[in-house]
Order: structure tokens, then sequence, then C-alpha cells
């Protein structure tokens, strides 16, 4: 028997999705598929049954899962004990977040990571779409919704306060306002559609006389237009705006800082890789968020 196909086994059944578990087990659905039918063969039995709500283990897979899940625990330990006497990461390691989060981790240090220890593969999902982490379509989550699944471990890692952003070219041009009494007469840059309800554009679009340039759902975009001196943008944290070279105007304290979550599924917190990574997004998350405080003191 094959620990490599008894693994890609217990993934697509932890994740109850061929494809799912196909990602977990850092593969494509064709490769995981055939895996399955080399264990199936090996084990003269079927493993899985095909349902409308999924994949479901028959009765063989039932009596293999609390094998295989002894097996991983095994390697695991394995795993660890190297790592303890100076062994390297090693592995494929899925980190979801949003577009915005994922260019600030990048620019943080995320890959040093992956330079130190080079059989370590990184993969970086930046998509505002909320990924299963229970279904295994991802490792761990970097969000800035507080996440609610009782089968997730979840941690606060940082707590970002808002403040006004903008370029010196934009500030040399039209002034800098020291409050929020002085933004009327500036152009701002703010949110569209669903995101016009976040906190930060309400407050901005309820401030007197400020002149709406743009509007936009991409973080990206209104980045990009803050630091072509387009006009002011509220920013939380001011993480990415410090990495770009944006300058703080000032804080906002009457709006509440943002929190970011980071989470796992035990299981995959199960692996050092996946642990070493999620230490390192605490260290850079922590590094943004002392940079931005000094930033809003000077």
């Amino acid at each position: 028997m094959n620990w490599d196909d008894v693994r890609v086994f217990l993934a697509i059944a932890q994740a109850t999705s061929l494809a799912a578990g196909a990602r977990a087990a850092g593969l494509d659905r064709s490769t995981a598929s055939r895996r399955i039918a080399a264990l199936e063969r090996a084990l003269e039995a079927r493993l899985f049954l095909r349902t409308r709500d999924g994949l479901r283990l028959a009765p063989a897979g039932q009596r293999l899962i609390a094998h295989a899940e002894l097996m991983s625990s095994g390697a695991r330990g394995l795993e660890s004990t190297a790592l303890e006497d100076g062994g390297e990461l090693r592995g494929h390691v899925r980190l979801a977040t949003t577009d915005s989060l994922a260019a600030m981790l990048v620019r943080g240090g995320l890959i040093e990571l992956a330079t130190r220890h080079p059989r370590l593969e990184l993969e970086l999902l930046g998509d505002n779409r909320v990924v299963d982490l229970a279904r295994g379509e991802a490792d761990l989550a970097l969000r800035i919704a507080k996440v609610h699944e009782p089968s997730l471990r979840v941690q606060r890692v940082a707590r970002l306060p808002f403040g006004v952003f903008a370029s010196e070219r934009y500030l040399a041009r039209a002034g800098r306002p020291k409050t929020e009494l002085e933004l009327a007469g500036h152009d701002v840059v703010t949110y569209a559609n669903e995101l016009a309800a976040l906190p930060e554009a309400k407050w901005l679009r309820d401030r007197a006389g400020v002149r709406v340039v743009l509007r936009t759902t991409s973080v990206t975009a209104l980045l990009s237009a803050v630091l072509d001196g387009a006009g002011l943008a509220v920013i939380a944290g001011g993480w990415a705006a410090i990495q770009l070279g944006l300058t703080c105007v000032f804080e906002i304290p009457a709006l509440a800082p943002r929190a970011l979550w980071l989470a796992m599924h035990p299981d995959a917190a199960g692996r050092a890789a996946v642990r070493a990574v999620a230490d390192h997004v605490r260290a850079i998350v922590k590094r943004g968020e002392r940079t931005g405080a000094t930033a809003a003191r000077a």
C-alpha cells in the first residue's frame, strides 16, 4: 500500500469532494482520481460512493478512515521531530485572503519563507470569495471578517486603525488637511456597489464638501488612484499605503479599528509547514501594524 495514496484518500474523505480533496492534497482532480483507483485496486475494495450530496464513504472506506488518520498522525509526528532537529520545511501550503491583503503579504516578505526552504511551495489565493477551510479549499486564511465556524482555529492577529491617506504629489497640489473639518474642497477616492457599505466608505460619504473623483470595487484600483495623486482615501491601518509610499494625513478615531483574523482547520494545523506559514504571516502583519502606528504618529 502506498502512503501517498492513503494521504489522498484521507484528504478526499475529509473534504467529501474529489475536487476539494485533490486541492487539499496538492494535486489536480485527475491525478487524485488515479490515486484512489490505485488504492482501491491494492485493497480490492471500493472506497467511495457517489451521491447527489457528494462523495460518501463505502463500508471499506469507513474501515480504512481510522487507520488513515493514525498514519497521518504518525507522519506529522515524524515531520515535527525532523524540524525540531533542524530539518527543512517541505510541502504545498495554500493561503487564502483578499486580493489586497495578498499583495501586502507579498510586499511584506511572504516569499522569504519559501526562499529559506526550497522544498516549501506556497500558493496564495487572492480573492474576495470566502474559501471553505473545512472542505480543504485552503490550509489557512487571513480574513477581515471574524470567522464563526466552530471547527476552525481562529486568532485575531491585528487591529488596524483607519486613517486618511494621500500621495505627496496630491498634498503638494491641494494642501494637507489636518482634521476632517478641513476635508471640504478635497478630491477623494472611495468604494462602489457592495463595498460602499463599508464603514470607511460611509464615513467619507458623510464628509461635507468633498468631491468624489472615483468610485471602485477594486482595492487595488483605489490604491493606484491615490498613489497617482487622484485624491484622498480612507484606508485601514495604512499597511499597504505605507508600502506604496503614501502618507497618513490623520487618523480617524471615530472608526473602530479593523481586525484581521487568521483561521486554520485543525487537520491543516497539524502540518509543520502550515504552522510555519501561519507564524510567518503573523510576523508580517505585526510588522505592518507597528509600521502603520509609527507613521500615524509622525
